[in-house]
């Protein structure tokens, strides 16, 4: 498991990979490029930093959503 990651992901199983491929052709891969593109603008500002890092989070999550598991933070840090 990645450390500075609260998502992890297994192997795509074919379902997850057609679900993806759906989900980029019908919408998946715009939604992602506006998520990046706010994350640019935001990371022009200082304040905005954290914000732009939150936005590449989630366009990665936006572009590729099936097939990761959400997993609390604890089992990841060992806290």
């Amino acid at each position: 498991m990645s450390a500075s990651s609260s998502v992890t992901a297994s192997t795509m199983s074919l379902i997850s990979l057609l679900l993806n491929l759906l989900w980029i052709v019908f919408g998946g891969l715009w939604m992602a490029l506006g998520w990046a593109i706010a994350a640019v603008v935001r990371a022009i500002t200082i304040v905005g930093l954290p914000w732009a890092r939150a936005a590449f989070n989630i366009a990665a999550y936006t572009l590729l959503p099936f097939g990761y598991k959400a997993v609390p933070r604890d089992e990841i840090y060992w806290r």
